[in-house]
């Protein structure tokens, strides 16, 4: 009789080995998955004279702007922006070719490139917008800065 036990525990065992099936797991979230914060913006589009074109700007540091974009795996998402007031908007994403779609409920969209070098994660917007920096006391210059992300 003890034998009969002990073949039934293994024919039990090898069923519940052979049950497992790695096809059945879940596929892992996509790269863009997570929290992303405001690191810097680049400039561009400057005069040659301001020689500042290329730079990275802390925009914490030197406008007070913040912004975090939380990527949630049911293809939802919300930003956050903070300046002198806070604000959030959400809406729903897309992620495909490196290239992230943010769809916001207000009806406007943005683009952002997803890149990764060694374990660095940055999203870049697509368009940069318009920027008029100071260049001294009594003068400005007009140029864009792209908004750079990382996790």
């Amino acid at each position: 009789m003890k034998h009969y036990v002990y073949v039934f525990c293994l024919v039990v065992s090898f069923i519940g080995l052979t049950s497992c099936n790695k096809n059945s797991d879940p596929a892992p979230p996509p790269a863009v998955v997570g929290r992303w914060e405001l690191n810097r913006g680049l400039l561009s589009g400057f005069p040659a004279s301001a020689n500042i074109n290329g730079a990275a700007l802390d925009l914490y540091y030197f406008e007070s702007f913040g912004s975090t974009i939380d990527v949630y795996s049911d293809n939802t998402f919300n930003e956050n922006y903070k300046s002198v007031t806070v604000d959030d908007a959400s809406g729903t994403w897309e992620f495909t070719d490196n290239t992230l779609t943010l769809k916001y409920d207000a009806g406007s969209q943005e683009t952002y490139t997803y890149s990764k070098t060694k374990n660095i994660e940055e999203l870049a917007a697509s368009a940069p917008v318009s920027y008029t920096l100071p260049v001294s006391s009594t003068a400005t210059a007009v140029g864009q800065v792209q908004l750079i992300y990382r996790k």
